[in-house]
């Protein structure tokens, strides 16, 4: 038999259980510097995730800016032509508004010319009336006679 046969059961496993302590503190420092290792490679990969998201919500933004800058040309564009169909309007209700008062004018122009002519006609004809009286007056006939 050898030496180590010789020791026993009872010193053989003091040796192997030094070895074990130090396999396991091993594999534990191994699990630390992977997770370690994991942790960096996780930071690393959420900063470039976060970068990524940075440029495209700055391509968004830039889009949403072009796309609101777009929007609010065609509504000012739509406004000016809106404006300038009302001013058009307004311009020709404006211009029927001063065709129609010349019209209202030249019409009562026209009826005081019609007006101071009865009234001229009504005149010569007192002037005439009154004439026939004072005629008949002078000659002494009475006013009934006519």
């Amino acid at each position: 038999m050898n030496a180590e046969e010789a020791s026993g059961p009872g010193e053989g496993a003091g040796a192997d259980d030094s070895g074990i302590g130090e396999r396991v503190s091993a594999v534990f420092t191994a699990a630390e510097k992977a997770a370690q290792h994991i942790l960096t490679m996780a930071r690393e990969e959420g900063d470039d995730i976060r970068r990524q998201a940075r440029a495209e919500a700055d391509v968004l933004t830039q889009q949403f800016r072009v796309e609101a800058e777009r929007e609010a040309e065609r509504i000012l564009v739509d406004a000016r032509l809106q404006a300038e169909s009302v001013l058009e309007e307004a311009r020709a209700a404006g211009r029927k508004i001063e065709d129609d008062a010349r019209i209202r004018k030249e019409r009562l122009q026209e009826e005081m010319r019609l007006l101071e002519e009865r009234i001229n006609w009504a005149r010569e004809g007192l002037r005439e009336v009154t004439s026939r009286l004072r005629l008949r007056d002078d000659q002494g006939e009475p006013p009934d006679a006519a």
